[in-house]
C-alpha cells in the first residue's frame, strides 16, 4: 500500500472526529431548501448579517426597539424533522462545502474549524452548554469596564431568554454518574459540577408551546444534540431570540449568503449572494450594519473588504490577530470497565475544572463529558486501540474510511460492549490567543496560523487528565487522529480576529463593537471577544451582545433606559462553575505525565 499523503491523512483524520465532524462527512440527505422570507426590500433601518449567538440577539433587540430590520443568513432553516438523518451518503446534504449543508469544516493547516450553517447559527449544532467565563478572564486584554460584576446581568438575561438548567438529578444518563464516580475517585469532587444546558427538560417528545409561544418538545436523550435536533428540544436560537425578530417584523432571509461590504450615502450597502434564487447577486442599504456572521467567517468578510475588494480599505491592521481556538481539546476512552453509553442523553452534562500553575503557565480548563448519535458508535471504534485500523494502516481517503465504516456495521451495527463502553471527552482551555486569520496573498484563500508550541502545555495538560479520567474508569485512552499525528488542533469555539479595544491602535473595534473609523459599522460576535473564554463560549457571546445592542440602541433612539423587555423577567442565577472549590495553590496535579 502507498503511504499516504499528509492531505489525504488529514481529511481522513477530520472525518474521524467523533461528533464534530465525523457524522456529517458520512451521511447525506437530500434537503429541501426553504428561504422562509418575505421579499426583502432594498433598505431598511439595520442589516444584520448570521443568525448565531451575536446575530440573533442583534436582531432581536432592534426589532423589539422599532427598527426595520433585515437578516441575512447563509444557511437553511430547519424547521420540524429536517434535519439529515441518512447516513448513506457522505457529500448530499450535509456538507456545506457541497451543498449547503449543516456542517461548515474548514481544514486550514494549523487549526481545523468546525462550524455550522444554518439559521440559529452554532446553536444547531452546539452541546447547549451556557458557561459563564471565570472572573479572571477579564482581567486581561478585556476593554475598561468589562468584569464579571458588570456582565452578570447579561449572563441572567441570557439564561432566561434560553431557558437553561441542569439536567435533572432525578434522570441523570449513564454517563453523567460515571464521571461523577471518576472525578471522586481522583479526588476533583470539589471541581466537579453539572452544567447549566439550553434543553427543554418537559415531558420526552411531548409538545407544548415555551415562554414565547414557540412549539417544541421535551428531551427524549437521544444523543443527537449535536447534529441537529428533530424533537426542538434543544432551546436552539430559531425558538426564541429569532422567533421574536420575526414576530416583530425583521425580514429574515435564509440562504444569503453576504460577499461584500461597502459604504453607501445613508450608511452601508451590503452584497449578497441568493442561493434560493440561483446565486443571484442582490444589493441591501441600512443605516447599521451588524457583522456576526462567526469569528472566522466575520474576520474573513472583512479581510475581503479591506484587502480584495478595497471597499473598507481603512479597517484596522490588527484585522484578523487575536484567534483563539478556546483551548479545544477532543480525545476518547475505549474498554471502560462499566458502561459509558455516549448515545443516551444530552450531549454534555457535567465539568470538572482543572485549575494550576504547570511549570510556570497558568492553565485553566474545562473537561467535560461528551456523546454522540448511535448511528455513529461503530464506525468511533475504528479509534479503539483494540480495533487497530489506524494503528496499522493509518487513515487514507473519505472513501476508506466510509468502506471501513461499513465493514464495522455502519448504521446498522448492533451495540455491542465495546460501543457501550466508550466514552467521549470535551475540553475547553484559555489559550494564549495568539493566533492569526490571514487571506494567502497570492490566491486569497483563508489561513488561520496557530502556535501550537507557545500552548502546548495546556494542550499537555488535557492530554494527562484524559490519561487519569480514563484509567478512573478503567479504559484506554485515545487522542483524536489530527492531534495524535499532525498535532493540529480541531476546535469548534473559534474566538477573537475582530478585537474589542479602548483604542483603535490595540483592536478592530470599540468596547461597544463599533469598527473603528466606521460609524455605524459593528461586529457582534465571538470574533471581538480579546481572549479566550476557557469555558463553553456562547454564554459569553450572548452576554457581551445583550451588553453591546443595548448600548447601541440607546444611542440611535436617544433613550438612555432603553432595556430589553425581558431584562425585568431575568433573575440572578449561581452558575455552577462558581461554586467549585479550588484549592489553595490550585488543583491537584495529574496522574500521568
Amino acid at each position: 500500500m502507498s503511504r499516504p499523503t499528509r492531505r489525504e491523512m488529514i481529511i481522513g483524520g477530520a472525518l474521524a472526529l467523533g461528533t464534530l465532524a465525523v457524522a456529517p462527512a458520512l451521511s447525506g440527505c437530500t434537503m429541501v431548501a426553504s428561504s422562509g422570507r418575505r421579499r426583502i426590500r432594498p433598505s431598511y433601518d439595520a442589516v444584520v448579517i448570521g443568525t448565531g449567538f451575536g446575530g440573533a440577539v442583534a436582531a432581536c433587540r432592534l426589532a423589539q426597539a422599532g427598527f426595520s430590520v433585515a437578516v441575512l443568513e447563509r444557511g437553511r432553516r430547519y424547521d420540524h424533522n429536517p434535519f439529515p438523518r441518512n447516513w448513506n451518503n457522505p457529500y448530499d446534504g450535509w456538507l456545506w462545502s457541497s451543498d449547503q449543508g449543516l456542517f461548515d469544516v474548514k481544514l486550514c493547516q494549523e487549526m481545523s474549524v468546525v462550524q455550522a450553517a444554518g439559521l440559529g447559527g452554532g446553536s444547531l449544532i452546539y452541546a447547549n452548554v451556557q458557561m459563564r467565563a471565570p472572573a479572571a478572564v477579564f482581567d486581561h486584554g478585556w476593554p475598561r469596564g468589562y468584569n464579571r460584576a458588570a456582565i452578570d446581568p447579561y449572563y441572567d438575561l441570557v439564561a432566561y431568554m434560553l431557558d437553561i438548567n441542569p439536567v435533572p438529578k432525578s434522570n441523570l444518563p449513564t454517563k453523567s454518574r460515571v464521571m461523577e464516580a471518576a472525578a471522586r475517585s481522583l479526588g476533583r469532587s470539589g471541581q466537579f459540577c453539572f452544567a447549566d444546558i439550553a434543553v427543554d427538560f418537559g415531558p420526552p417528545a411531548s409538545e407544548h408551546l415555551n415562554k414565547f409561544g414557540v412549539t417544541q418538545r421535551g428531551c427524549v436523550s437521544c444523543g443527537e444534540c449535536c447534529i441537529g435536533c428533530n424533537f426542538h428540544a434543544k432551546n436552539t436560537l430559531d425558538l426564541n431570540y429569532l422567533a421574536i425578530a420575526g414576530s416583530r417584523g425583521a425580514n429574515i432571509a435564509t440562504l444569503c449568503e453576504v460577499s461584500k461590504i461597502e459604504r453607501a450615502s445613508t450608511g452601508y450597502k451590503v452584497s449578497f449572494k441568493d442561493h434560493a434564487s440561483g446565486g443571484q447577486e442582490t444589493e441591501i442599504n441600512a443605516r447599521y450594519c451588524f457583522v456576526c456572521a462567526g469569528a472566522v467567517n466575520s474576520t474573513e468578510l472583512l479581510l475581503r473588504c479591506r484587502d480584495v475588494h478595497g471597499t473598507l480599505d481603512k479597517l484596522s491592521p490588527r484585522l484578523g490577530d487575536g484567534y483563539s481556538g478556546n483551548g479545544d481539546f477532543l480525545a476518547f476512552t475505549f474498554n471502560t470497565t462499566e458502561p459509558f453509553n455516549p448515545s443516551q442523553g444530552p450531549t454534555i452534562t457535567t465539568g470538572v475544572v482543572y485549575d494550576r500553575d504547570d511549570d510556570g503557565f497558568k492553565n485553566w480548563f474545562i473537561f467535560e463529558e461528551g456523546g454522540y448519535p448511535k448511528e455513529i458508535r461503530a464506525l468511533l471504534q475504528l479509534l479503539n486501540p483494540h480495533f487497530g485500523l489506524f494503528r496499522t494502516m493509518g487513515i487514507v481517503t473519505k472513501d476508506a474510511l466510509v468502506n471501513a465504516y461499513r465493514a464495522v456495521g455502519g448504521q446498522a451495527g448492533a451495540t455491542t460492549q465495546a460501543t457501550d463502553n466508550t466514552g467521549i471527552f470535551l475540553m475547553m482551555g484559555r489559550d494564549l490567543a495568539n493566533g492569526e486569520i490571514r487571506l494567502q496573498p497570492r490566491t486569497s484563500e483563508l489561513k488561520i496560523k496557530w502556535d501550537v508550541p507557545s500552548n502546548m502545555p495546556l494542550y499537555e495538560a488535557q492530554r494527562r487528565l484524559t490519561i487519569d479520567f480514563s484509567r478512573a474508569m478503567g479504559g484506554n485512552a485515545a487522542m483524536n487522529p489530527l492531534w495524535r499525528w499532525f498535532r493540529i488542533p480541531v476546535t469548534v469555539h473559534s474566538l477573537g480576529g475582530c478585537l474589542m479595544a479602548d483604542t483603535q491602535e490595540a483592536g478592530v473595534t470599540d468596547a461597544n463593537g463599533e469598527v473603528y473609523g466606521y460609524p455605524g459599522l459593528f461586529v457582534l460576535d465571538g470574533a471581538i471577544l480579546p481572549s479566550a473564554t476557557g469555558a463553553n463560549p456562547a454564554h459569553t457571546i450572548a452576554a457581551v451582545a445583550e451588553r453591546n445592542i443595548e448600548v447601541a440602541i440607546r444611542r440611535f433612539t436617544g433613550n438612555p433606559k432603553w432595556r430589553a423587555p425581558e431584562a425585568a423577567l431575568a433573575k440572578p442565577i449561581i452558575d455552577p462553575v462558581s461554586l467549585v472549590t479550588i484549592p489553595p495553590g490550585g488543583t491537584i496535579p495529574t496522574e500521568a505525565q
